[in-house]
């Protein structure tokens, strides 16, 4: 692993790799966290009998959940592509 002046470490011979390797890997322990919290909420109320998985699976979001949510997933997605959206500025 070679250290640049830049702020971080690079692993491969193109910087691109190494942008989309960040994202990735970012992004999986975002997935990983939200996994293990969403499976602990599941076992909390399946514990005390608050819903079950069926009831998750036959949710159907009203327009203004589904709103809120396309919103965070928005918001979610500019910081995941950041990284790119910088370069390309840079690049201007």
């Amino acid at each position: 692993m070679s250290k640049t002046a830049a702020k971080h470490p690079h692993f491969f011979d193109d910087p691109n790799t190494d942008r989309l390797m960040t994202m990735v890997m970012n992004l999986a322990a975002e997935v990983a966290v939200l996994r293990e919290r969403l499976d602990t909420h599941e076992q909390v109320a399946a514990s005390k009998k608050l819903f079950t998985p069926a009831d998750i699976e036959e949710f159907d979001p009203s327009d203004d959940v589904r709103d809120a949510r396309d919103a965070w997933r928005n918001r979610f997605l500019d910081r995941m592509l950041s990284v790119v959206q910088e370069e390309m500025e840079k690049a201007r």
